[in-house]
Order: C-alpha cells, then sequence, then structure tokens
C-alpha cells in the first residue's frame, strides 16, 4: 500500500536530470580531504597518532624544519585527526578529493613555522595566539607573550628568576 503511494508521487513530479555544471550539493558535515592549517599547530604529533591507516605523519629532515604529511589516498575520513587536535589545526575541506591518476595531488606537505629564542637563538615552535588566549584571556597579558617566545630551557632559566626573587623568607623568631 505505501509503495503505491510512493509511485503515485513520483509519477505526478517530471522527470529531473542533473548537469555537469548542476553537481549535487555536499551535506552538512561532509568529509573531505583533511585541511591543515600551520600557524595553529603545536607538533605534538596527536593526529598522527590517532591515524589508525597512516594517513598523517611528521617528518623531520635534519631535526629543523618539522613537516606535516598527509596523504589523501590512505585516509578514510574517519575524523579522529580532526577531533583529537587540541588547537584546531585540521579541518575538513566541504569537497572531494579530486579524481585523478596523479597520486602527488593526494600529497600535501606543510612546514611547521619555527622561530629563534631570544635567549639563546634555539629553534621553537610557540604555542598559537588563540590557543594562549582561550586559557589567558585578550588581550594576552605581555610576560605571557615573552615567555611564549623562549625555548624550554630558557623559559625554566626565567621562571626560576622570577620565582626566586620574588619569594622573601622570614625568619620565624623562637
Amino acid at each position: 500500500m505505501g509503495i503505491l503511494k510512493i509511485i503515485l508521487r513520483n509519477l505526478e513530479h517530471k522527470p529531473r536530470t542533473r548537469r555537469i555544471n548542476d553537481p549535487v550539493p555536499y551535506p552538512e558535515g561532509y568529509r573531505g580531504m583533511v585541511q591543515y592549517e600551520a600557524p595553529k599547530c603545536i607538533g605534538c604529533k596527536t593526529c598522527a597518532y590517532v591515524c589508525a591507516p597512516g594517513a598523517i605523519s611528521f617528518d623531520e629532515e635534519g631535526g629543523r624544519p618539522l613537516h606535516w604529511r598527509y596523504f589523501a589516498e590512505q585516509c578514510t575520513f574517519c575524523g579522529r585527526c580532526v577531533d583529537y587536535c587540541p588547537t584546531g589545526a585540521l579541518g575538513f575541506a566541504r569537497a572531494a578529493p579530486v579524481v585523478t591518476g596523479d597520486r602527488m595531488l593526494h600529497r600535501v606537505v606543510e612546514s611547521l613555522p619555527y622561530r629563534s629564542c631570544p635567549g639563546c637563538g634555539r629553534q621553537v615552535l610557540p604555542l598559537p595566539d588563540g590557543m594562549l588566549s582561550r586559557q589567558y584571556g585578550d588581550p594576552l597579558p605581555e610576560p605571557v607573550l615573552r615567555l611564549n617566545r623562549l625555548c624550554p630551557r630558557c623559559r625554566r632559566k626565567v621562571t626560576s628568576e622570577q620565582v626566586k626573587y620574588s619569594t622573601t623568607w622570614k625568619k620565624e623568631s623562637p
């Protein structure tokens, strides 16, 4: 009985065929190729860890710079990398990957933006300002910005000096 209603309803409408220049719209939440924003990345490698098929990897050539590598042909578009990224550096494109015989179009390699530490000159990957503003508010306090530019070694040194000189020792009287 229900099938007859569907057939009659379909017969009332005229047929429609999509043309090449009239593609099917992608639904909300469609998962296309993974998009990467290098300025938001902190190099934690969480995306590579949760990627079961190994479509995402990190590569250090000679120590620096750190390269983020993505191979769409291995990707299952499960979304775990996007879900677990702590800074929101990963997202999905709203379109399908290009169908082509050239496998190089499905490979994406991005370099992470390193900076020199003002204290010692080592290469350091600072936390993104957006991540810091979620923690400390906007505008960012100057001490937070200053510490974010330092490498971990110089940061420990500066912080220990601040603690050392800000603590006042009081002798207890007997």
